[in-house]
């Protein structure tokens, strides 16, 4: 790949007339001239977006949900729910008392983790410029900040009713509460922990947009609280296949007021053609990500065909906020087909197509848009939302990252919302695929090989090892963006990477560390940005251990910030790890809060070969202090003997798997 340095990769307009009676059209071009696809989307009508099939859909209400909390019930025995004689086939159905969906949409972008745990044949034979970059080996010690255990696989099992892994971790914070989603339950507490309600499973507080659409699946939560609306923000994807509607939708659920408690109003974002191929079963929007800034609510997802392999790369979903916390029936939406309309830097469109090696790669994915904490957003150039993505196409390593910028957004709540966008190229210190050396899991992150594994002794056999830790791919993780009248606006995020690090006798080894950044835009031409500049950056690396899933959140100051991850390997059990970090303060040890129990002993591995871990962790700032969560083991797992009897090991963890979930409040 051609390395590049601050160069304005490409610059969109987009005019996008989303109103009731508004029309829309797209026009694009690229600073290599290169002509852009727009996939008959030129001109929409609605307020709503037109989809592959030429439908008009806009987002609309569809009743109304609040959380009710429910008291948990009684989980069965080993093979009440999932059977081992249903294993070899697949994950069976919820409705037959199975795990439907668990890794039916666990789909990846060519170039990164498959479902089996191997490189796709593009990772596996794609040239790299960039070398695996070199990290320090920083010191693993401990710290005592405000912390609690989260919600955790018996949570999940016994409100929910069934077991669900990785824990995809969702955190929000506002008006004096906590807002935790993981999975597939719900759990509101007061800012320092204490629980205010139990476990509430999301398909009772999506049931009217389940009973809309047919989807019986739901997956991927985000949450976040909006001090300029004064009202809290959820999402998560719901889907059909396998054995439902066919198709996907993003919910979007909008409090009527500023307590979490209060009813919700409920809206679809119907996302089943959405991409430039979806063929009988439609597609699926796969981990949408949430962003918001003072005037719309951003959702990103990656499209992904449900019939063939087809990736058709990030769309993005921008949602006029006002409209929603009103409680508007139809709020004017913007929609973007990213992927196949937006050329790479490379000048290509690759989304869309299938093993077409290499023009494939070349599709924009998971485009995280940024949160700002306390309305520390950006106003300039009509109202400013950031986004960052990275550019490693082939899952080798790069050294680049697209800062995007979302430009006029105050206009979505006009007749005739216009909307700017572009992205320029920032020049960063090298990641790469979290590839590790680790001894019979390569590429996947290590755990200590002792510890207590009934549910694998169980099923598999005695003895049994517990397995690897997923460490899924560099994909950008959270993005936090605050704007100061001082200062332009910074952007801080973090993703997982392959690092060379030395132990103490100078050999090297390759393990799965963190790469962080903070990104400025700068050179504005109009609406426009014209490069990116690199703030601070820096590595969090162990020799004998691996570093995963990062989330920064920064205070108001836009310079102090905290990043949570889990921290795994030899001499560690999956644990949390919060590292504070600033701009003149790079991150020089990894201090433990909440140290890991056990293995991670869960069905994903034992069953079907994928040793699933969180694919988030979540990070929120407010003023100075910094709320965070990520995925460790809260419980020592109980003998064999016990479990027989009890495989909740005392209400501790689920029969199925034990993760769980950890909360942090730091000061910074």
């Amino acid at each position: 790949m051609k390395r590049r340095k601050f160069a304005p990769a490409a610059a969109f307009l987009v005019v996008l007339l989303a109103a009731a009676v508004a029309a829309a059209s797209v026009s694009a071009a690229t600073s290599s001239h290169k002509s852009a696809k727009v996939a008959g989307k030129g001109y929409q009508k609605g307020p709503g977006h037109v989809n592959s099939k030429g439908a008009n859909l806009p987002a609309k209400l569809v009743g109304t949900g609040q959380f009710k909390s429910t008291a948990p019930h009684q989980v069965g025995f080993i093979g009440t729910r999932l059977n081992k004689a249903d294993l070899p086939s697949g994950p069976t159905t919820k409705t037959s008392g199975g795990n439907a969906g668990i890794l039916s949409h666990d789909k990846v972008p060519y170039g990164k983790l498959g479902k089996s745990g191997g490189l796709t044949p593009n990772a596996a034979v794609a040239p790299s410029v960039v070398g695996v970059p070199h990290a320090h080996s920083l010191p693993i010690t401990s710290h005592s900040y405000t912390s609690a255990k989260g919600l955790n696989a018996f949570s999940q099992d016994s409100a929910g009713g069934y077991t669900d892994t990785p824990p995809d971790q969702a955190l929000a914070e506002g008006n004096g509460w906590v807002f935790e989603a993981v999975n597939n339950v719900f759990q509101i507490s007061d800012t320092n922990f204490g629980h205010v309600t139990n476990a509430e499973p999301m398909e009772q507080f999506w049931a009217p947009a389940i009973l809309a659409t047919g989807y019986c699946s739901v997956s991927d939560p985000k949450a976040l609280y909006d001090n300029n609306t004064r009202k809290w923000y959820v999402t998560e994807v719901a889907y059909g296949p396998p054995g439902c509607a066919p198709g996907s939708a993003v919910f979007i659920a909008v409090s009527t007021t500023s307590d979490p408690l209060s009813i919700y109003n409920i809206y679809i974002l119907d996302t089943s053609f959405d991409g430039s191929t979806c063929t009988g079963d439609g597609c699926l929007a796969d981990q949408p990500l949430l962003g918001m800034n003072r005037n719309a609510l951003f959702i990103s997802t990656n499209s992904f065909d449900w019939d063939t392999p087809t990736f058709n790369g990030t769309q993005m979903y921008i949602i006029d906020s006002t409209a929603l916390a009103a409680g508007f029936l139809f709020p004017n939406i913007v929609y973007i087909d990213i992927g196949n309309f937006v050329p790479t830097p490379e000048g290509f469109i690759g989304c869309g197509l299938t093993l077409i090696y290499p023009d494939d790669a070349y599709c924009w994915y998971s485009v995280q848009p940024a949160t700002s904490p306390n309305q520390s957003f950006a106003t300039d150039h009509g109202g400013t939302e950031f986004a960052l993505s990275a550019l490693d196409w082939f899952g080798s390593n790069d050294n680049r990252v697209a800062t995007w910028a979302f430009t006029n957004t105050a206009s979505i709540s006009s007749f005739a919302p216009l909307i700017f966008f572009n992205y320029a190229i920032a020049s960063t210190e090298n990641y790469g695929f979290p590839f590790t050396d680790t001894p019979f899991y390569s590429p996947f992150a290590e755990q200590p090989s002792g510890g207590n594994t009934p549910l694998c002794d169980f099923f598999i056999g005695p003895f049994c090892e517990p397995g690897p830790i997923a460490n899924n791919d560099d994909r950008m993780n959270a993005v936090s963006s605050v704007k100061t009248a001082s200062a332009p606006a910074a952007l801080w995020a973090g993703l997982n990477t392959d690092v060379l690090v030395a132990d103490p006798i100078g050999h090297l080894h390759r393990r799965s560390g963190i790469a962080y950044f903070d990104i400025s835009p700068c050179g504005y031409f109009g609406p426009f940005i014209g490069c990116a500049a690199v703030n601070a950056q820096g590595y969090v690396a162990n020799w004998n251990n691996d570093v995963i899933f990062p989330a920064i959140g920064v205070a108001t100051d836009g310079t102090s910030a905290a990043m949570v991850y889990t921290l795994t390997g030899n001499t560690n059990y999956p644990s949390v790890a919060v590292s504070k970090v600033g701009v003149h303060n790079p991150i020089t040890s990894i201090p433990v809060v909440l140290a890991g129990q056990d293995v991670l002993d869960d069905f994903a591995w034992y069953f079907f070969g994928t040793p699933r871990w969180g694919d988030y962790s979540a990070a929120v700032g407010d003023t100075r202090t910094i709320y965070l969560a990520t995925e460790y083991i809260q419980y020592p797992s109980c003998d064999d003997a016990t479990f027989v009897f009890d495989p909740t090991c005392g209400g501790t963890r689920s029969e199925f798997s034990n993760w769980g979930t950890g909360l942090v409040k730091v000061g910074v």
